[in-house]
């Protein structure tokens, strides 16, 4: 009996000294340092800028041309050197489709703006940060004898609605490839 009590001594002291030995070395491993990380997330923020007459003209009886201008900038969200360079695309949609079908947009820049089957005209050009692109266009003439009768007078209330989209462009050696990469990965 004498030996079980000696065992049993022995075993509650190895128990012990097992759990100064845990305590100890886990409050080594939890040991830290702190510091501030101060890095900063770029932006990839476009903006539609138009210039279009102020107040809205009144619609000739009769083909009607308006100026108006649209371009997009890439313009610092914040503290400048936060806007990362970027690839941009615009999409025109009409109010009324039976009236898009007879608009005309003035001076037209193929130049720099290249009009593709998916529905966008897309920026050649790389858009850094404080740019802006040349204007796509900068004017607007609908055709009157291409719109039916009974959609002349909604001309007024007509509108070209504009959308724009801008993808980052590291990575890409041109517009083409930085659009091919952003497709890419939204299919997956």
């Amino acid at each position: 009996m004498m030996a079980d009590k000696k065992k049993i001594r022995l075993l509650l002291l190895a128990g012990l000294a097992g759990m100064l030995g845990i305590s100890g070395t886990a409050a080594y491993q939890t040991a830290f340092d702190g510091t501030v990380n101060r890095t900063s997330v770029g932006n990839n923020t476009t903006f539609i800028e138009e210039e279009f007459p102020d107040p809205t003209p009144v619609p000739l009886e009769e083909d009607p041309e308006y100026q108006k201008k649209v371009w997009v900038s890439n313009t610092a969200s914040g503290e400048e050197g936060h806007n990362v360079d970027c690839y941009v695309r615009i999409a025109l949609g009409y109010s009324n489709s039976d009236i898009g079908k007879a608009v005309t947009l003035k001076n037209l820049d193929t130049e720099n703006w290249v009009y593709k089957d998916d529905g966008y005209y897309y920026y050649k050009k790389l858009l850094r940060e404080g740019e802006s692109t040349t204007p796509l266009f900068t004017g607007v003439s609908i055709d009157s004898s291409r719109v039916e009768q009974s959609f002349l007078d909604t001309i007024s209330e007509f509108e070209i609605q504009v959308y724009e989209e801008s993808v980052q462009a590291e990575g890409a050696e041109d517009y083409e490839g930085a659009w091919r990469h952003w497709q890419a990965s939204e299919s997956r």
